[in-house]
Protein backbone atom coordinates (compact mmCIF):
# COMPACT_ATOMS: atom_id res chain seq x y z
CA UNK A 1 0.00 0.00 0.00
CA UNK A 2 2.81 2.76 0.92
CA UNK A 3 4.24 1.98 -2.58
CA UNK A 4 0.98 3.42 -4.40
CA UNK A 5 0.65 6.40 -2.21
CA UNK A 6 4.75 6.97 -2.78
CA UNK A 7 3.92 6.27 -6.52
CA UNK A 8 0.77 8.50 -6.59
CA UNK A 9 3.02 11.49 -4.79
CA UNK A 10 5.51 11.08 -7.09
CA UNK A 11 3.04 11.38 -10.34
CA UNK A 12 1.46 13.87 -8.75
CA UNK A 13 4.21 16.07 -8.29
CA UNK A 14 5.08 15.08 -11.54
CA UNK A 15 2.39 16.88 -13.16
CA UNK A 16 2.93 20.17 -10.77
CA UNK A 17 6.38 20.07 -12.04
CA UNK A 18 5.05 19.85 -15.65
CA UNK A 19 2.22 22.64 -14.96
CA UNK A 20 5.02 25.03 -13.75
CA UNK A 21 7.44 24.19 -16.37
CA UNK A 22 4.35 24.97 -18.53
CA UNK A 23 3.23 28.30 -17.14
CA UNK A 24 7.15 29.81 -16.84
CA UNK A 25 7.87 28.95 -20.88
CA UNK A 26 4.40 30.42 -21.61
CA UNK A 27 5.31 33.79 -19.66
CA UNK A 28 8.32 33.19 -21.40
CA UNK A 29 6.75 33.20 -24.75
CA UNK A 30 4.50 36.33 -24.12
CA UNK A 31 7.66 38.17 -22.87
CA UNK A 32 9.17 37.72 -26.51
CA UNK A 33 5.61 38.46 -28.48
CA UNK A 34 4.24 35.27 -29.00
CA UNK A 35 1.08 33.69 -27.01
CA UNK A 36 1.79 32.05 -24.18
CA UNK A 37 -0.14 29.32 -25.05
CA UNK A 38 2.68 28.17 -27.25
CA UNK A 39 5.00 28.19 -24.67
CA UNK A 40 2.37 25.95 -22.79
CA UNK A 41 2.19 23.32 -25.23
CA UNK A 42 5.72 23.34 -26.44
CA UNK A 43 6.74 22.37 -22.84
CA UNK A 44 4.07 19.82 -22.36
CA UNK A 45 5.37 18.08 -25.56
CA UNK A 46 8.85 18.76 -24.48
CA UNK A 47 8.80 17.03 -21.29
CA UNK A 48 6.64 14.27 -22.29
CA UNK A 49 8.72 10.86 -23.01
CA UNK A 50 6.59 9.86 -26.41
CA UNK A 51 4.25 11.89 -28.07
CA UNK A 52 0.62 13.33 -27.39
CA UNK A 53 -2.22 13.71 -29.62
CA UNK A 54 -4.41 16.36 -29.04
CA UNK A 55 -6.27 14.97 -26.48
CA UNK A 56 -3.50 14.64 -24.48
CA UNK A 57 -2.06 18.12 -24.74
CA UNK A 58 -5.35 19.48 -23.83
CA UNK A 59 -5.58 17.91 -20.41
CA UNK A 60 -1.72 18.24 -19.71
CA UNK A 61 -2.00 21.96 -20.83
CA UNK A 62 -5.66 22.84 -19.25
CA UNK A 63 -6.04 24.78 -22.42
CA UNK A 64 -9.07 24.49 -24.65
CA UNK A 65 -9.43 22.03 -27.55
CA UNK A 66 -9.72 25.38 -30.43
CA UNK A 67 -6.82 27.19 -28.28
CA UNK A 68 -4.68 23.83 -28.55
CA UNK A 69 -5.85 23.47 -32.31
CA UNK A 70 -4.38 26.77 -33.28
CA UNK A 71 -1.31 26.48 -31.38
CA UNK A 72 -0.62 22.89 -32.77
CA UNK A 73 -0.70 24.44 -36.32
CA UNK A 74 1.43 27.81 -35.39
CA UNK A 75 3.81 25.84 -33.77
CA UNK A 76 3.90 23.42 -36.90
CA UNK A 77 4.36 26.32 -38.86
CA UNK A 78 7.79 27.54 -36.58
CA UNK A 79 9.07 24.35 -36.78
CA UNK A 80 8.75 24.08 -32.93
CA UNK A 81 6.59 21.27 -32.93
CA UNK A 82 6.77 18.05 -35.47
CA UNK A 83 3.82 15.22 -36.30
CA UNK A 84 4.42 12.29 -35.54
CA UNK A 85 2.57 9.62 -38.06
CA UNK A 86 0.61 7.42 -35.82
CA UNK A 87 1.60 4.16 -37.47
CA UNK A 88 5.22 4.58 -36.71
CA UNK A 89 4.33 3.88 -32.69
CA UNK A 90 5.02 0.10 -31.87
CA UNK A 91 1.43 -1.17 -31.95
CA UNK A 92 -0.75 1.65 -32.49
CA UNK A 93 -3.79 1.18 -34.61
CA UNK A 94 -4.97 4.48 -34.08
CA UNK A 95 -5.20 7.02 -36.99
CA UNK A 96 -4.45 9.99 -33.75
CA UNK A 97 -2.12 12.54 -34.94
CA UNK A 98 0.72 12.95 -32.67
CA UNK A 99 2.82 15.52 -31.80
CA UNK A 100 6.11 16.16 -30.62
CA UNK A 101 8.66 19.11 -29.48
CA UNK A 102 11.63 20.22 -31.28
CA UNK A 103 14.17 19.02 -28.86
CA UNK A 104 17.32 21.44 -30.65
CA UNK A 105 17.25 24.77 -28.78
CA UNK A 106 19.40 26.65 -30.86
CA UNK A 107 17.45 25.53 -34.09
CA UNK A 108 14.25 26.49 -32.76
CA UNK A 109 16.11 30.55 -31.60
CA UNK A 110 18.19 30.47 -34.72
CA UNK A 111 14.81 30.10 -36.85
CA UNK A 112 12.91 33.04 -34.66
CA UNK A 113 15.87 35.30 -35.94
CA UNK A 114 15.49 34.49 -38.76
CA UNK A 115 11.99 34.65 -39.44
CA UNK A 116 11.00 37.42 -36.62
CA UNK A 117 14.14 39.75 -36.24
CA UNK A 118 15.86 39.66 -39.15
CA UNK A 119 12.60 40.39 -41.11
CA UNK A 120 11.77 43.80 -39.04
CA UNK A 121 15.60 45.00 -39.19
CA UNK A 122 14.81 44.29 -43.12
CA UNK A 123 11.82 46.29 -43.35
CA UNK A 124 13.60 48.98 -40.60
CA UNK A 125 16.49 49.56 -43.43
CA UNK A 126 14.34 49.60 -46.30
CA UNK A 127 11.71 52.24 -44.46
CA UNK A 128 15.77 54.29 -43.69
CA UNK A 129 16.84 53.99 -47.32
CA UNK A 130 13.79 55.43 -48.39
CA UNK A 131 13.91 58.34 -45.82
CA UNK A 132 17.13 58.56 -47.06
CA UNK A 133 16.20 58.79 -50.61
CA UNK A 134 13.48 61.35 -49.67
CA UNK A 135 15.95 63.86 -48.18
CA UNK A 136 18.28 63.52 -50.51
CA UNK A 137 16.34 64.58 -53.37
CA UNK A 138 14.89 67.64 -51.69
CA UNK A 139 18.36 69.06 -49.92
CA UNK A 140 19.40 70.91 -52.77
CA UNK A 141 17.04 74.12 -52.08
CA UNK A 142 18.18 77.36 -51.95
CA UNK A 143 17.03 78.34 -48.48
CA UNK A 144 20.51 77.76 -46.41
CA UNK A 145 18.56 76.97 -43.01
CA UNK A 146 16.46 74.18 -44.78
CA UNK A 147 19.20 73.31 -46.26
CA UNK A 148 21.34 72.70 -43.40
CA UNK A 149 18.35 70.98 -41.20
CA UNK A 150 17.85 68.22 -44.15
CA UNK A 151 21.49 67.59 -44.25
CA UNK A 152 21.13 67.63 -40.11
CA UNK A 153 18.52 64.94 -40.90
CA UNK A 154 20.07 62.99 -43.52
CA UNK A 155 23.11 62.18 -41.34
CA UNK A 156 21.01 60.85 -38.58
CA UNK A 157 18.89 58.61 -40.76
CA UNK A 158 22.47 57.33 -42.19
CA UNK A 159 23.79 56.77 -38.74
CA UNK A 160 20.42 54.60 -37.94
CA UNK A 161 21.20 52.85 -41.44
CA UNK A 162 24.76 52.12 -40.42
CA UNK A 163 23.35 50.42 -37.38
CA UNK A 164 20.66 48.78 -38.67
CA UNK A 165 22.87 46.81 -40.80
CA UNK A 166 25.03 46.19 -38.67
CA UNK A 167 22.38 44.90 -36.82
CA UNK A 168 21.35 42.67 -39.57
CA UNK A 169 24.75 41.49 -40.30
CA UNK A 170 24.82 40.14 -36.77
CA UNK A 171 21.47 38.54 -36.65
CA UNK A 172 22.60 36.75 -39.55
CA UNK A 173 26.12 35.79 -37.66
CA UNK A 174 24.15 34.69 -35.15
CA UNK A 175 20.97 32.67 -36.84
CA UNK A 176 24.27 31.00 -38.66
CA UNK A 177 27.26 30.33 -36.04
CA UNK A 178 25.37 30.92 -32.48
CA UNK A 179 28.08 33.67 -31.80
CA UNK A 180 28.01 37.25 -32.08
CA UNK A 181 30.63 40.05 -31.80
CA UNK A 182 29.24 43.14 -30.69
CA UNK A 183 32.36 44.82 -31.37
CA UNK A 184 30.72 46.58 -34.87
CA UNK A 185 27.46 47.37 -32.93
CA UNK A 186 29.91 49.33 -30.36
CA UNK A 187 31.88 50.91 -32.94
CA UNK A 188 29.45 52.02 -34.92
CA UNK A 189 27.53 53.20 -31.64
CA UNK A 190 30.63 54.97 -30.43
CA UNK A 191 31.06 56.55 -33.87
CA UNK A 192 27.89 58.56 -34.47
CA UNK A 193 27.94 59.56 -30.58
Amino acid sequence: MTSEVDAAEVDAARERAIGTVADAVGELMRFWNFKPSLGRIWAVLYLSPGPLDAEEIEARSGLSTGNVSMSLQELLQWGVVKRVPSGLQPGSTSRRRLFVAETDMWAMVARVFRERELRLVERTIEQLEEAVTLLDGVGRGKDPTAMHQSRFVVTRVRNLLELARTGRRLLEGLSRTGSVDFTAIRDVLRARS
